[in-house]
């Protein structure tokens, strides 16, 4: 039975891509920081398609909590087979006036170190498999007010994307990167987003907010077979919006 580790799991794009993989069959180990009822409910939710089902308490920037989490996953199920770096978000808005080194550092190691940190934990434990990196319109459009070391951070896993698809391609890893628009998620409460259906109904071809769901079959699709010769690429979900 394939393994999949999803970062970030217990919300959100996060939430629903467990659901998504354990329903295709995929044993699936997450992370989750905070949001320990939710994480309960998904592993309860994904366990019901008979797959086994691991949640673990770790801050994805951190080294050492993640290194414990790995340990726990190659203990209990002994390879990977797709990685789901999806943990991150904007707890925080500030301009570079309102910014210090500070706020800078902990945006990135929060939606770019992070990635880093799972990748170079679980690639190893991978023969063939697939990265997905969980990136977002902003790294396009520089985001909103107060966003732009998020924006920076997600930038970056575009770039991370295309050099890891380079070095890891020759091993049968394929490495890509989802970018969401507007998706109805927790995201939007903790930044302060505003009045999204509103915005919404302006500024997207499609005049509306996406949903977790729908960014989830993808990351589903990205590391299945029939995605078998995508490699490097960046997959927009946002319902035609670009900014």
């Amino acid at each position: 039975m394939p393994t999949a580790v999803v970062t970030g799991g217990s919300t959100g794009i996060g939430a629903a891509t467990v659901k998504a993989l354990a329903k295709r069959g995929y044993d699936v180990a997450f992370t989750y920081l905070r949001s320990e009822k939710e994480a309960e409910s998904v592993v309860k939710e994904a366990s019901g398609y008979g797959v086994r089902i691991l949640s673990a308490r770790a801050d994805a920037s951190s080294w050492d909590q993640m290194r414990a989490f790995a340990d726990e996953v190659c203990r209990i199920f002994g390879k990977v087979d797709a990685l789901v770096a999806n943990a991150g978000g904007l707890p925080q808005r500030r301009t570079l006036e309102e910014s210090d080194l500070d706020y800078w550092k902990a945006l990135i190691d929060l939606n770019l170190t992070s990635a880093y940190i799972a990748t170079k934990l679980f690639v190893p434990m991978m023969e063939r498999g697939v990265v997905v990196y969980v990136s977002s319109v902003a790294a396009y459009t520089g985001g909103g007010r107060g966003a732009f070391a998020y924006a920076a951070a997600k930038a970056g896993l575009l770039g991370l994307t295309r050099a890891l698809a380079k070095e890891l391609g020759p091993r049968g890893i394929r490495v890509v990167t989802v970018l969401p628009g507007l998706i109805d998620t927790p995201f939007h409460n903790k930044a302060n987003t505003g009045d999204i259906e509103t915005w919404a109904r302006n500024m997207v071809y499609m005049k509306r907010v996406g949903r977790p769901e729908e960014v989830a079959e993808v990351i589903a699709f990205l590391v299945s077979e029939g995605a078998s010769y995508i490699n490097g690429a960046f997959i927009d979900v946002n319902g035609g919006w670009y900014g």
